[in-house]
């Protein structure tokens, strides 16, 4: 839980709620906002691909450990101000460890659990998430009166803190854990997984909105001061939290893994709608809760479904993939909003592509079916 704090709560979402700060102290304009989001989902894609190879190599708990500390150095190195593209290659690299957190945390946790728990325990693994999206939305006001270096320096200091913690936990599986999920017992259903990893891939285009943008629309269109628009993504990070312990949790166990992972992304669906209908301050700052949780109830239960359909054995592989299709998605959606903002074009196209991204991932996830495990010969 604490390395995905680290990973995904800080080193990866930090950038979000700082935005309307570098935005009023003219680091970056909201254009190249969209565009370092784009250079930060492609890091994330490219490192995806390197931990899934360095985690054959070496092992995941190494691999994990490393990605931590070189998170660690980009955002403390994000606090000086030496122009646009020494802020993208930090949140190029920021980009590349965050997919060791995002890949090798629920590996990790899951090994040799009987397949009751692992939905619950993954739950809480992608819970850490919401833990550092609150607690940094929360303190950055504080520190934010000079400027954003105040904000980078708060989010490397809690990282250093959480690294910390979570070092000795970080550790090699069992070795009867690990012949658990390297011995391949059943042929991985293909078809289905392919639908999941395009239903994945859609979901990932349809959160770039929230995920990004949220305080920025709320500081630029409804016209909220700095401090309350960064203290939005807290709201954001309450629904990331509750999100992968309720619908990988409660819900599984009530509509199962595909009903659970429909219900996340109608939910996704549903907000980006509260943002169309309506230019409620309130129900705006409500929208980023229910992103917030379907954006982690569908990444749980994804991985969870992954397990379902690829087995134990075929989880670190198949979990990588569409991991990577995640940050393509979210590399192009970002690029594409990116690109409507420079033409001044307004915030709003980007929610109706999410609308649509996210109503097809909804129809997706209802095609993903488990069919009866056949055993390999």
């Amino acid at each position: 839980m604490l390395s995905m704090l680290v990973g995904i709560g800080l080193v990866r979402y930090s950038f979000a709620p700082l935005i309307p700060s570098m935005l009023s102290h003219t680091w970056i304009d909201a254009g190249q906002a969209g565009f370092l989001g784009t250079i930060n989902f492609i890091g994330n894609l490219l490192g995806a691909l390197c931990c899934t190879l360095l985690a054959r190599r070496f092992n995941v708990a190494t691999v994990c450990r490393w990605t931590l500390l070189v998170g660690l150095f980009s955002v403390t190195a994000s606090a000086w101000e030496l122009g646009f593209w020494w802020l993208a290659a930090m949140r190029f690299i920021a980009g590349m460890t965050a997919a060791g957190a995002m890949i090798l945390a629920p590996v990790i946790v899951a090994a040799g659990e009987p397949p009751q728990r692992r939905g619950r325990l993954i739950g809480l693994v992608f819970a850490g998430s919401g833990i550092g999206v609150i607690g940094l939305s929360l303190l950055l006001p504080l520190v934010l009166g000079d400027g954003p270096s105040g904000g980078w320096l708060l989010t490397a200091a809690l990282c250093a803190v959480s690294t910390a913690l979570a070092w000795p936990g970080l550790r090699v599986p069992s070795k009867e854990a690990q012949a658990k999920t390297t011995t391949n017992t059943f042929k991985p259903q293909r078809f289905g997984l392919w639908i999941l990893t395009a239903a994945y891939f859609l979901a990932a285009v349809g959160v770039v909105p929230h995920s990004i943008y949220l305080s920025a629309y709320v500081h630029q269109v409804l016209k909220m001061p700095v401090s309350f628009s960064t203290m939005v993504y807290a709201v954001y990070g309450l629904g990331v939290l509750v999100g992968g312990p309720l619908l990988d949790g409660l819900v599984t166990k009530r509509l199962g893994t595909r009903g659970a992972l429909v219900l996340s992304t109608a939910l996704g669906l549903g907000a980006v709608v509260m943002v169309l209908a309506t230019t409620s301050l309130w129900w705006v700052v409500a929208s980023g809760a229910v992103l917030g949780m379907a954006q982690m109830g569908i990444a749980s239960i994804a991985s969870h479904r992954v397990i379902e359909l690829a087995g134990p054995a075929g989880h670190t592989r198949w979990w990588g993939l569409l991991t990577i299709a995640f940050n393509i998605g979210m590399a192009s959606g970002s690029f594409a909003m990116g690109t409507m903002l420079h033409l001044h074009l307004g915030y709003l196209p980007g929610f109706w592509m999410a609308g649509g991204t996210l109503a097809a991932s909804t129809v997706l996830a209802i095609l993903v079916r488990k069919q009866p495990v056949t055993a390999r010969q």
